[in-house]
C-alpha cells in the first residue's frame, strides 16, 4: 500500500480471522465504509462499500465503526462462501446477464443455411427473455442473491400477466421454451463466466405439457381450409374485399349478394401486386398439397420441379417431383416430395413473368427476387381477416401487420404444413410415407399429430383426395 493511498484510510479495523481483510473508511469517498478482501486463489483485491440489503450505509464516522464491522463481517463471510465455491466475487446483475447472452446469440446471426441462427430465431430469444425480466421487475438484481426459489411461481405469473395484458393465455409449450433460454442464460453467462456455480443457480421450474399430448401444432379445420381458398380466390387475389356491415359481417344486397370494395386497383404498382397475390394464393394451395416447410417453400426454384417418370403418363399430368436441397431445408438433408401439384403449377406458370430455371416460383415480378418476409406476412394475415377467421387488432398498422384469431389458435404459414399431415393422415397415408414425404420423423408426426394405431389399414398419398386437376398439357418445361 502507497503511502499516498494509507492517507486516505481512517478507522481501519481488521477481520479477526483473515490478516488481508479489514474494513475501514475512505476519505477520498466522503467518509464511507468499505470491506477490504483479497482473494488468495484469484490473486485479486476487493474494496466493496458497505451498506445493508435496503441499501442503508452506516454513517461516514468514527462512531459507526461497530455497525459498519457487523455489516463487514457479512460481507467478507458472503465473499469467502463465494470463492470456495469456485464463484467470481465481481458481481452480475439479472440485466447484465441477459445482455450478454443476447450479444453473444447475436453475433451467431447468419443467413447461411444451417450456419448460426436466424434473425427470426434471435428475436424469439430476445422476447422469451423480456418476459423473464419483467417477471424480475429489477435488472439491477445481482445473480448470486436470487432466491432458490424465485422462478417458481413464473408459470402463473406469466398466464396471469397476458390475461391483464389482454394477450391469450400461453400454450405450456411457450412457456417451457422461456424458462428453457434463461437455463441457457445462467449456464452460459453466470457459470461459464464464474459468478455462479451450477448448483447454485435458482431452481428453474419443470412445466409439465399436457398429459398424452405434446404440443398441437394449430392447424386449419377441412371448413375452415375451404373457406380461406375460396376467399383468397373470389375476393383476395383480385384486390377486392367484401363489405362489412356495423356487427363486422359480411354485407349482403338486395340479390343475396356480398357487397365489395376495391383495395387494390390494376394500374401502376398495383399490376404486380395483384400478380403477387396470384402467386402467394398458389403457394397456398402448394403448401396444403406438399406440407413443404414455409423456409423450403420460399426458395423453390423453377429448376427443384421434375417429372415424376416413377407413374403412368397420364397421372404425370397430376403429379410431380420437387428437389429440395439441403440447403434449403430445416433439417440440413436432401429429400424429394411428391405432390398433385402439376395444374397449380401450371397457372403459377401463366401468371408469374420469371419462368427461366434459376428463377423462383414465388418472386417480386419487378426485380425476381424472392418475396420478402413482409409480403409473406401481410398477405397471410390480410387472407385470415378477409375468410373472417381472424380480426385486425388493435395495434396493428401498415409497418406491422397484426390479427387475432377468433379460435384462439396460432395461425401462421405453418399451419398449412400442419393441415396437410393432419388431412393425409385422416385419409390413411402410412407414417413412414409421410414422415419421409414432409422430411420429419415418424415420433414427430406421432408425437405431435396423432397416436398411430398399427392395425389401421394405410394405403398411398392419394388417398381420400377428391377433385384433383390434371394440367392441360404435357409439362414440357420441366427437366
Amino acid at each position: 500500500m502507497s503511502s499516498s493511498t494509507a492517507a486516505l484510510i481512517a478507522d481501519k479495523k481488521a477481520i479477526p480471522t483473515d490478516p488481508n481483510a479489514y474494513i475501514f473508511r475512505r476519505l477520498d469517498r466522503g467518509g464511507k465504509w468499505f470491506l477490504y478482501y483479497y482473494d488468495r486463489v484469484a490473486g485479486t483485491r476487493h474494496r466493496v462499500i458497505l451498506k445493508n440489503e435496503d441499501g442503508v450505509i452506516p454513517k461516514p464516522e468514527t462512531e459507526a465503526q461497530d455497525d459498519a464491522f457487523v455489516l463487514g463481517l457479512m460481507k467478507y463471510m458472503e465473499l469467502k462462501a463465494k470463492v470456495e465455491r469456485g464463484e467470481s466475487i465481481k458481481t452480475l446483475t439479472f440485466g447484465e446477464m441477459c445482455n450478454e447472452f443476447l450479444d453473444k446469440e447475436r453475433k451467431k446471426i447468419s443467413s447461411i443455411p444451417h450456419q448460426g441462427i436466424s434473425a427470426t430465431r434471435f428475436r424469439l430469444l430476445s422476447t422469451q427473455l423480456r418476459w423473464c425480466r419483467d417477471f424480475i421487475q429489477d435488472d439491477r438484481k445481482q445473480v448470486h442473491r436470487l432466491r432458490r426459489s424465485t422462478f417458481l411461481t413464473y408459470e402463473i405469473w406469466r398466464k396471469e400477466r397476458a390475461i391483464q395484458s389482454g394477450k391469450s393465455i400461453p400454450v405450456q409449450t411457450t412457456i417451457a421454451q422461456e424458462i428453457s433460454t434463461l437455463g441457457r442464460a445462467f449456464n452460459e453467462i453466470a457459470v461459464a463466466r464464474g459468478f455462479l456455480s451450477r448448483d447454485s443457480i435458482p431452481e428453474l421450474p419443470n412445466i409439465k405439457l399436457p398429459k398424452n399430448k405434446k404440443h398441437r401444432r394449430d392447424d386449419l379445420t377441412e371448413k375452415e381450409w375451404l373457406e380461406v381458398e375460396r376467399c383468397a380466390r373470389q375476393y383476395w387475389l383480385k384486390g377486392i374485399s367484401r363489405t362489412l356491415d356495423e356487427s363486422g359481417e359480411p354485407f349482403k344486397n338486395s340479390k343475396g349478394r356480398y357487397e365489395t370494395h376495391v383495395t387494390v386497383k390494376p394500374v401502376g404498382r398495383g399490376k404486380n401486386q395483384l400478380i403477387h397475390r396470384q402467386l402467394i394464393y398458389w403457394a397456398m394451395r402448394i403448401s396444403m398439397d406438399t406440407g413443404i416447410r414455409p423456409g423450403s417453400l420460399r426458395k423453390i426454384q423453377w429448376k427443384h420441379i421434375s417429372e415424376n417418370t416413377a407413374i403412368p403418363k397420364e397421372e404425370r399430368k397430376t403429379w410431380v417431383i420437387i428437389e429440395v436441397p439441403p440447403e434449403n431445408t430445416k433439417t440440413g438433408r436432401y429429400y424429394r416430395i411428391s405432390a398433385p401439384i402439376a395444374s397449380h403449377l401450371e397457372k403459377l406458370r401463366e401468371a408469374t413473368k420469371h419462368k427461366k430455371q434459376d428463377d423462383f416460383l414465388f418472386c417480386n415480378q419487378r426485380d425476381g427476387r424472392q418475396f420478402s418476409e413482409r409480403i409473406w406476412r401481410d398477405a397471410f394475415c390480410e387472407v385470415m381477416v378477409e375468410t373472417g377467421i381472424a380480426s385486425w387488432a388493435e395495434d396493428d398498422s401498415n409497418n406491422q401487420r397484426k390479427i387475432n384469431i377468433h379460435s384462439g389458435k396460432n395461425l401462421t404459414w405453418y399451419s398449412f404444413r400442419h393441415t396437410h399431415i393432419t388431412m393425409r393422415l385422416k385419409a390413411g397415408t402410412p407414417v413412414p410415407v409421410l414422415a419421409a414425404n414432409t422430411d420429419t420423423s415418424m415420433k414427430y408426426i406421432e408425437d405431435h399429430y396423432f397416436h398411430y394405431r398399427a392395425d389401421e389399414s394405410t394405403e398411398i398419398l392419394g388417398k381420400g383426395r377428391k377433385g384433383l386437376r390434371s394440367a392441360d398439357e404435357h409439362l414440357g418445361w420441366t427437366g
